[in-house]
């Protein structure tokens, strides 16, 4: 379950800015592909669905919806500068964490993400030169320590303007 939080959390904002870096917008829905993902030790979630909802220099927004192993569903969002500075992460008007956003060489972005209860977690992701498929390598720390790592592959499901045209101010 973990890792598949920490997932969702990560790739959101690696849609905007690696899309950018390629000149494709990752503004749109897009559904983790859980045959071709791996969570290591982790179960995998039965689903995880990103909406990103505005992707600019200066901004990035996105909305995560899931349901994890057991059937529960959750929802999240975060928005943010991608300069590296930590914004919190919101879960029902409360805050549940904090991350960062900051792009890297060729496309990619890097993220970093602390949870409330002392986790932590490094993401690289990339979207691939389709602009329909990203991969994410995630490195998570649990409170204790423990590190673990897990691969994450989404695939986009609607483009860029319907969502764009839905939410224009965001």
């Amino acid at each position: 379950m973990r890792n598949a939080f920490v997932a969702a959390f990560a790739v959101c904002a690696l849609f905007a800015t690696g899309a950018l870096a390629q000149s494709k917008t990752a503004v749109g829905t897009w559904k983790m592909d859980t045959a071709q993902s791996d969570f290591g030790s982790e179960l995998a979630p039965k689903s995880v669905t990103v909406t990103v909802l505005k992707d600019t220099p200066e901004m990035l927004s996105w909305r995560v919806y899931m349901i994890d192993d057991k059937g529960k569903s959750m929802s999240y969002s975060w928005k943010g500068p991608k300069d590296g500075s930590m914004h919190p992460v919101m879960q029902n008007g409360k805050e549940i964490g904090k991350q960062s956003a900051q792009e890297e060489g060729e496309g990619g972005i890097h993220r970093h993400g602390e949870d409330a209860d002392g986790s932590t977690f490094d993401a690289h992701e990339k979207i691939l030169e389709d602009g329909k498929t990203m991969n994410e390598q995630i490195t998570s720390k649990s409170k204790d320590g423990k590190e673990s790592n897990s691969k994450s592959v989404y695939h986009r499901v609607n483009g860029m303007k319907k969502t764009a045209e839905k939410n224009p101010g965001l």
